[in-house]
């Protein structure tokens, strides 16, 4: 999951954005993008506060309330030690307040917004956030089969062979799926000794089984579940 938040006290504002990034953004940069709206910065900070951290904010500079745009990204980088969320500042003007650099924004964006100056914004900023461009790669037949993680939906296993569920496509390679759980990344889970998930790619946990976001259901064994709510509860305190 890349997170994103939106935080201007424009309504109008959130909504545009929100929607270039689910019409433009989410599925084409990345598969599975989220948009959270704040319409003030007591709003984002208690959230953010929480435990829920973010890949990306799109902060608007001259923000109503009591802390504007530029004090959010002091207590978000200052009293949070968060470095790592990108923060791109966006305004009605077109000065750059010396304050901002403090805050080491990824980028500007002047009202009206442009939208592929947003889109390569968050391009960017997946780019960074390292969840980009991480592949698995496999042999099927004779050929060598590259797949990025982020469209893996989740590995089956029938015996020796191994059949690999994409958002876009299915393979069929041989391999054992306890040896592959130990090269993928840990937001590949392990709900039954016939499937490794992808835990960003699951829409719905139920007590018996997982939905995927392509409505695929997987099975949680009964000596899993336990393991499986725990996880759940990890990545969540994560924020994935």
């Amino acid at each position: 999951m890349f997170k994103i938040a939106v935080c201007d006290d424009i309504k109008a504002t959130c909504d545009e954005l929100k929607e270039i990034i689910l019409s433009k953004a989410k599925g084409a940069l990345y598969e599975n993008i989220s948009v959270d709206i704040f319409y003030s910065g007591d709003a984002l900070i208690s959230d953010i506060g929480e435990g829920n951290l973010y890949d990306l904010i799109f902060l608007d500079i001259e923000l109503g309330g009591k802390i504007n745009g530029v004090e959010i990204g002091h207590i978000i980088r200052d009293e949070m030690d968060n470095y790592i969320t990108q923060i791109v500042y966006i305004s009605s003007k077109n000065n750059y307040d010396r304050q901002l650099f403090d805050v080491q924004p990824l980028h500007f964006l002047q009202k009206p917004i442009d939208v592929s100056k947003l889109l390569n914004d968050i391009k960017l900023a997946i780019k960074i956030s390292g969840k980009e461009n991480k592949i698995f790669e496999f042999k099927n037949l004779r050929n060598t089969v590259k797949v990025p993680y982020k469209d893996i939906l989740y590995f089956e296993s029938k015996g020796r062979e191994i059949s690999l569920i994409s958002c876009k496509m299915q393979y069929t390679f041989y391999d054992n799926i306890q040896e592959l759980s130990k090269v993928l990344p840990d937001f590949f889970i392990y709900p039954h000794r016939s499937y490794l998930v992808n835990y960003e790619l699951i829409a719905c946990f139920k007590y018996e089984e997982l939905i995927m976001s392509n409505g695929d259901i997987i099975p949680i064994s009964r000596s899993k579940r336990k393991e499986i709510r725990k996880l759940q509860m990890m990545f969540e305190r994560k924020g994935l």
